[in-house]
């Protein structure tokens, strides 16, 4: 016998590759009684159909089906010898664990032909990913660093917006790192992703909403609006305001508003008392020189009005720093008024922040913790 019959089995699967067949190089053995044994090999390639929505706790079935394109039963009846696939020869995965493992047989027909009868082997492999390297590298490094971006409200003014684009930069390499480590395909978007792009948006939002905040803190020029101080200082500010330390601010808060009310008046009796008086520097300079010409008698009539000149400019000049010693405490009661603003503002987008941080960890990894018990559960049991 120079020639013997050895079939040509196909792996089917779609867009599957042969890297290695070479069915010559394998020999059949003819045993005595005419049996042929022929067991070929090789390596293969093919796609399979993932879901990535819960990377990396998923799992993924993949299946690899060898039959027959040109030979029908009758000819070529393909069969398998158990219902699992052997792994004795399988060594271990860094990635992926294989969870179990099928063989089943299966008989169909073309439209061509529907007289025929056609069979083939269909293997199935369920695969789980291991998920440690992925939490140590990927999960725990996001979760703590939105828990920094919460020291942005707690950070002096200079500091907020480095730290913010600091922040934003590590998820935006985190993405990328998520990005590279998945495969390329739209159908599904995993968490992970979308829990990485919902807190790079939080934390632009929050640079935007320091921005504002720092504008507020350096203001110094105006007084907060009576609707700024009502809203802000008196409903916000009891329930996410700092602490106050003087136990009398709180009642000089309250008569603030009184107290700017009474300044215009206070201004405007300095300027009447200054226009009155006419007293400038030419006139003092005048009074001056007359003073060496005229008698030092006590009851001359210039004598008195040169003393009540210098008087009513001594007064005047005493409302003039009065005036400006006034401006200036009003500028620091706006700006300590002002950073006041600024704080609780920033105390209150903390704690708005930190909900919306908690929300979106609870909402999007909940279904990642919950699959990973069903997997563990499933593997003590299995």
């Amino acid at each position: 016998m120079n020639v013997v019959f050895t079939p040509s089995p196909t792996l089917q699967t779609y867009r599957a590759e042969k890297i290695y067949e070479n069915y010559n190089q394998f020999r059949a053995i003819i045993e005595y009684n005419g049996d042929i044994r022929w067991e070929p090999g090789g390596v293969f390639q093919t796609m399979c159909p993932i879901d990535i929505t819960f990377y990396p706790f998923d799992e993924q079935v993949c299946y690899m089906v060898f039959g027959a394109w040109s030979y029908h039963t009758s000819k070529m009846n393909l069969t398998s010898g158990t219902n699992i696939i052997n792994l004795d020869s399988y060594k271990g995965n860094g990635e992926w664990q294989i969870l179990n493992t099928s063989a089943k047989r299966q008989e169909f027909n073309y439209e061509c032909c529907p007289e025929e009868r056609f069979s083939n082997v269909a293997f199935k492999v369920h695969l789980r990913r291991r998920h440690i390297f992925y939490i140590m590298n990927i999960i725990l490094p996001s979760i703590l660093t939105s828990v920094l971006l919460l020291s942005i409200f707690f950070c002096t003014p200079g500091q907020k917006v480095q730290i913010g684009v600091v922040v934003l930069l590590s998820f935006r390499i985190f993405l990328l790192n998520v990005a590279g480590n998945i495969p390329k395909t739209s159908d599904h978007i995993p968490l992970l992703g979308i829990y990485l792009t919902c807190t790079m948006a939080i934390t632009t939002l929050s640079m935007v909403l320091t921005v504002l905040v720092l504008n507020l803190h350096f203001i110094t020029d105006r007084p907060v609006p009576d609707w700024v101080t009502t809203v802000v200082i008196r409903y916000i500010g009891r329930i996410f305001g700092p602490c106050e330390k003087d136990p009398e601010k709180k009642a000089k808060v309250r008569n603030r508003r009184h107290t700017r009310n009474l300044i215009p008046f206070r201004k405007a009796n300095i300027r009447l008392t200054s226009t009155g008086s006419d007293c400038d520097e030419a006139t003092v300079i005048e009074l001056q020189q007359l003073d060496g010409n005229v008698s030092e008698t006590q009851n001359s009539p210039i004598r008195t009005n040169q003393i009540n000149y210098q008087n009513q400019c001594s007064s005047c000049s005493s409302y003039q720093k009065s005036d400006e010693e006034e401006k200036k405490k009003e500028a620091e009661r706006n700006a300590k008024d002002w950073k006041n603003v600024a704080e609780t503002m920033d105390r209150l987008f903390f704690w708005l922040f930190l909900c919306a941080i908690f929300i979106s960890t609870l909402v999007l990894f909940h279904p990642l913790t919950d699959k990973y018990i069903r997997q563990t559960t499933i593997s003590q049991n299995y």
